[in-house]
């Protein structure tokens, strides 16, 4: 086994993890909106069939857009199998690239901005030993350019673990869950069971390289708050809004919920690495998520996820004591 003392590069890199999760919890409000800041409206329209005027939602947008961005928020793993033991305890703040369809009609319509294929996320994570084999952490997510937060947990058991100088894998089966903030016109929340193998090498005294391999079945549950397909028309009389016709129909109903068709499914499979140097820990990952296939229900109507291919690429810094 390899032996720990405290570097002084470990205050460094302790006061840098701290600062960047003192500047997350800092950032001011602002008015104005992100370009992530998603505003659902454009998914709905009012259409006259025959003498009524009726809302036209896109269900399948909806589907779709939940999809991608559940996966961008959903907690990544960015740690090997091995658990931190009885008095263990690591501090880990995790930035990350992630893909998406930003050339697809439901991220288009729906934020500001360029179409970007990629967007940035931070992620800020604790984790706690609690006993031999036994893991709990707690952090939150957060996607540059918009006010989204995700707060989350998770929880590891290492069913099998320890057996270092030999050719002998550590498995551990994990779950962790988020629940998204700061999204106006969304309601998330997702869960992920999953696996992870890994096997840590050690090099020398404080030096240790523990590579590893996982899947998570993430599972995203979403609905949207009360929306209105027909913003510029104040549903009140006044002197401001007197021609709000809609097909010869006065002041139609306009306000309408995407509701929750059923859990959307989608498969993470990651690779990964973790450096430990003394106390320092360092980290890449790289997740595949292959495109949504799941279907649900709403009122009748199936609806697809047709959500494309996301790749996350993580890079970690922080303090494993």
């Amino acid at each position: 086994m390899y032996r720990r003392f405290v570097h002084p590069l470990a205050h460094l890199v302790g006061r840098s993890v701290a600062l960047v999760a003192l500047g997350l919890a800092l950032l001011p409000a602002t008015a104005q909106a992100g370009k992530y800041d998603l505003d659902l409206t454009p998914l709905g329209s009012l259409e006259q069939q025959g003498n009524d005027v009726v809302i036209v939602q896109d269900n399948a947008a909806f589907r779709s857009l939940s999809s991608e961005l559940g996966t961008m928020i959903a907690p990544k793993v960015v740690d090997p199998a091995d658990s931190l033991g009885l008095s263990g305890f690591a501090l880990s703040a995790d930035f990350s690239v992630n893909t998406l369809s930003g050339d697809e009609t439901y991220w288009s319509s729906t934020r500001s901005g360029n179409r970007d294929t990629a967007a940035a996320s931070l992620q800020v994570m604790g984790r706690k030993g609690l006993w031999p084999g036994v893991e709990v952490g707690a952090g939150a997510t957060h996607l540059f350019d918009s006010r989204m937060w995700a707060l989350a947990g998770y929880g590891k058991i290492a069913i099998h673990e320890g057996f270092h100088h030999l050719p002998i894998p550590s498995i551990a089966i994990r779950a962790s869950f988020s629940r998204l903030l700061g999204a106006k016109d969304f309601n998330m929340t997702t869960a992920a069971p999953g696996l992870t193998v890994s096997h840590l090498f050690g090099l020398g005294k404080t030096f240790s390289l523990t590579p590893y391999v996982g899947y998570e079945a993430l599972i995203i549950v979403s609905r949207s708050q009360v929306l209105n397909a027909n913003p510029s028309c104040d549903e009140f009389p006044d002197a401001y809004n007197e021609d709000c016709d809609v097909g010869g129909v006065n002041k139609p109903a306009s306000e309408f919920v995407f509701q929750n068709g059923g859990a959307i499914v989608r498969h993470r499979p990651y690779l990964g690495a973790r450096i430990i140097f003394s106390v320092i820990r360092l980290g890449v990952e790289a997740m595949f998520v292959p495109g949504g296939k799941s279907e649900g229900d709403i009122d009748g109507e199936t609806v697809a996820d047709g959500s494309a291919l996301q790749q996350q690429y993580t890079f970690s810094v922080g303090l494993d004591f």
